[in-house]
């Protein structure tokens, strides 16, 4: 076994200082941790680089939306929760505001799922806002409880009509059966 000195009693200024670390060896290939950081690096770039549609094109263009007869905000997230159980969850920020997501119940011909999320806030008593839409196609089955990567939208017009909008409206569906 090799001598452990931490400390060693040289007069050397520096090795005062100095504790024992074992030889360090030699890689054949010195870049490999360069290579293995880089799929990190263009992750966080290519993140950086995204852009969403502007805030104030990421409503619901039918904003205001009437709440069902009786309900008020919060009553109308619990029914939402009951009528699509495994598909929903939301959260709340604010006695007047929720933010949530829903997961479509068909997914893409790809075999992905789309999710729309939205901030939800009370005008009055029987009118909601939704605010801040952002889509996802995610590449995992919700019922599994897994969630993979997926891609952030809408970036255009074209997504925000064809992906992020049909799916509020089927989440605004009114509960017809139970699931």
């Amino acid at each position: 076994m090799e001598n452990l000195n931490l400390y060693p009693l040289s007069s050397d200024r520096n090795d005062n200082y100095r504790t024992f670390c074992p030889k360090r060896t030699k890689h054949k290939f010195p870049n490999v941790s360069l290579f293995l950081c880089f799929p990190l690096i263009s992750f966080f770039l290519s993140v950086g680089c995204a852009s969403l549609l502007p805030p104030e094109q990421r409503v619901y263009p039918n904003n205001p939306v009437t709440l069902p007869e009786g309900m008020d905000i919060h009553k109308w997230m619990e029914s939402k929760k009951k009528q699509y159980q495994e598909r929903f969850w939301f959260r709340q920020f604010s006695e007047s505001e929720y933010k949530f997501s829903y997961y479509r119940k068909n997914h893409t011909s790809l075999g992905s799922y789309i999710s729309c999320t939205s901030m939800v806030r009370s005008k009055t008593v029987k009118l909601v806002e939704f605010y801040n839409l952002i889509s996802i196609v995610n590449y995992a089955d919700y019922t599994k409880g897994m969630r993979k990567g997926g891609d952030l939208g809408p970036m255009n017009e074209k997504e925000k009509t064809e992906i992020l909008f049909p799916c509020m409206e089927e989440f605004l569906e009114l509960p017809l059966t139970k699931e």
